[in-house]
């Protein structure tokens, strides 16, 4: 039984994924943000190098972190200045409804893509469960705005690190509220 909870919930991609925030809260307590901004640049080029070698492809999110990570971390790094990393999941998150949105607009709804083979909606409950996402993810990034601002950096650190599954979370939750509404029963069927 705990063989099978491990290799469901705690499979390489999770890990891979958890990796640079662990390696950012340790390194951050270790020593400074500074250390733990370098670190997470490194770690995060591990994930994805890793994700490839698991995958024997490159995740896109995955990517699109690293260059967000190599961007606003170099930043922070080259300007001695800690404001860019903290505007990381700000940027991440942003950029992330915007996908979703844009994915609205040209009917390629990413949502439908990614979740379509696994669970079965109404037409109108992947346009609402993506604009849900939408609200949650841009609510985030005002969160995130808010807390770098009021919170000292190592507390910041804690609620960023703890951000990153708790979020997950939230999209996991979302998404079965608006499945109970909008389960497609047809689909279902056929």
């Amino acid at each position: 039984m705990f063989r099978t909870l491990v290799a469901r919930y705690l499979n390489r991609d999770l890990l891979v994924e958890f990796f640079p925030p662990v390696v950012f809260l340790v390194s951050n307590f270790a020593w400074d943000i500074m250390v733990a901004t370098a670190a997470t640049i490194v770690a995060t080029a591990i994930s994805v190098l890793l994700a490839y070698i698991f995958s024997r492809k490159v995740p896109v999110i995955a990517v699109i972190t690293l260059v967000i990570v190599l961007c606003l971390g170099g930043a922070s790094l080259y300007f001695g200045d800690e404001s860019f990393i903290k505007i990381k999941p700000t940027v991440g998150r942003t950029l992330f409804a915007l996908a979703l949105g844009i994915s609205l607009l040209l009917g390629k709804n990413i949502v439908y893509r990614v979740l379509g083979g696994q669970i079965s909606l109404t037409e109108r409950g992947w346009t609402l469960l993506t604009y849900f996402w939408i609200i949650f993810a841009l609510s985030l990034a005002v969160l995130n705005e808010i807390l770098r601002r009021v919170l000292t950096t190592d507390t910041w650190v804690i609620v960023d690190t703890a951000a990153g599954p708790l979020s997950i979370l939230g999209y996991v939750l979302i998404t079965r509220i608006t499945a109970e509404y909008y389960w497609d029963e047809e689909a279902e069927e056929t």
